[in-house]
Order: C-alpha cells, then structure tokens, then sequence
C-alpha cells in the first residue's frame, strides 16, 4: 500500500474537526471501505480542518472513501516517510 496525506477542505460550521478526525476510521469501517486505512489524523480547530495519513493503493481509492463518508478533500498527495537524521 502506499501512503497519501489527505488535506480536508475547510469543514461546514457544524462539523467539529476534532470529531471529525476521531471518527473518521470508524465511519470509513461502518460504510464498507476495506482498502484505504486512516493511520493518523491531524485536526486544526481554528482553521475547520483536518489532515490524514492514509494508507491505500491510490488516490482514487483516497477520494473515493473519503467521499463516501462526507469528508470534503482538497488535496491527496502520495508521500514517503523520511526519518529525521540524529
């Protein structure tokens, strides 16, 4: 699988981005989805938006899943971990 980081659109004022981020996984299990993994989430309150680390076989699959549960996507971009030199 690869790895994407997943930048949300700025959420509708009724949407919490806390819980946005928190129940995205389980909310990704309940539709159905099986091929695109949320590994960590990131939330900005003050700005209404959230950042996943997804693991998946493409951006496709990302929009797809993410679509699927109502999270709005501004940008997939496939990325690589680089561990920081010591």
């Amino acid at each position: 699988m690869k790895k994407f980081i997943v930048n949300t659109a700025i959420l509708t004022p009724k949407t919490d981005p806390e819980s946005c981020a928190a129940n995205a996984p389980r909310m990704l299990q309940n539709s159905g989805v099986k091929d695109v993994k949320i590994v960590s989430c990131f939330c900005c309150s003050t700005e209404g938006r959230v950042v996943f680390v997804v693991d998946a076989d493409g951006r496709d699959k990302v929009l797809e899943a993410l679509s699927r549960i109502n999270v709005p996507v501004a940008s997939i971009i496939e990325a690589e971990e680089v561990k920081p030199k010591m």
